[in-house]
């Protein structure tokens, strides 16, 4: 039976892929820096989206440590052109697409490009799309991924509120929650701070119900940026 959210995970993986190519049409400098991710440049953010794209396409997950998985990927396409990744990239994403709707491992990567969306449109000064369906759909995953990981950590639950809903991540009672509701990009908002994409001094701003620094272990899946991402 197909599953609807991994039916609209494709969807809008597509749709963002797509707007991804718009925002790199024309001339910009495939050497500036992505300040979410320091260690890539604008040409490293694509190789990634074409390799990781390219290689679940074939087949050829990683088997190992997913992060030389990747920096195998961004390494293999070091010195190609930005056109020529995009050119990979949408070349090898039907079959890609097609297979996220039918699998929730590969459905799950609408958080990825989604949250490197932000952070291209940031590194480029060109913000726009925080009210764009893919949203709350790879929030959908995000909120998935921190209740995987407050359950692992043995933390208690957390609850997010923004005009879109609200929803609880882990088990029990909620100890901690951030209600952005009134704030006309708050999905977009809690997307971004629960996806790591917020300094700690940005996240202690933040309206917390809670201690936050007490679920930290289970809260970011990544290390925090040092530097504030002022989007």
């Amino acid at each position: 039976m197909a599953n609807p959210l991994y039916e609209e995970a494709a969807h809008e993986y597509g749709e963002t892929r797509r707007r991804i190519a718009g925002l790199l049409a024309g001339d910009h400098d495939p050497a500036v820096r992505i300040p979410a991710c320091p260690d890539w440049a604008v040409a490293d953010l694509c190789a990634h989206l074409a390799g990781v794209c390219a290689d679940l396409a074939a087949g050829r997950p990683p088997t190992g440590d997913t992060q030389a998985w990747v920096d195998a990927q961004v390494a293999d396409r070091r010195g190609r052109s930005v056109a020529s990744l995009l050119d990979e990239w949408h070349e090898v994403s039907p079959t890609f697409e097609a297979a996220m709707a039918q699998r929730g491992g590969l459905a799950g990567l609408v958080l990825d490009v989604v949250a490197h969306e932000h952070d291209l449109r940031h590194a480029l000064g060109r913000p726009g799309g925080r009210d764009a369906a893919s949203v709350p759909v790879a929030m959908a995953f995000e909120r998935n991924l921190l209740h995987r990981d407050l359950t692992t950590h043995g933390l208690p639950a957390v609850r997010a509120v923004s005009a879109a809903g609200e929803w609880v991540a882990g088990e029990g009672e909620p100890a901690l929650t951030l209600d952005l509701s009134d704030r006309p990009d708050g999905t977009w908002e809690l997307f971004r701070v629960l996806g790591s994409r917020r300094s700690e001094r940005q996240v202690d701003r933040y309206p917390w119900q809670g201690d936050w620094r007490g679920l930290r272990a289970g809260m970011f899946h990544m290390a925090l940026p040092s530097d504030d991402l002022d989007e």
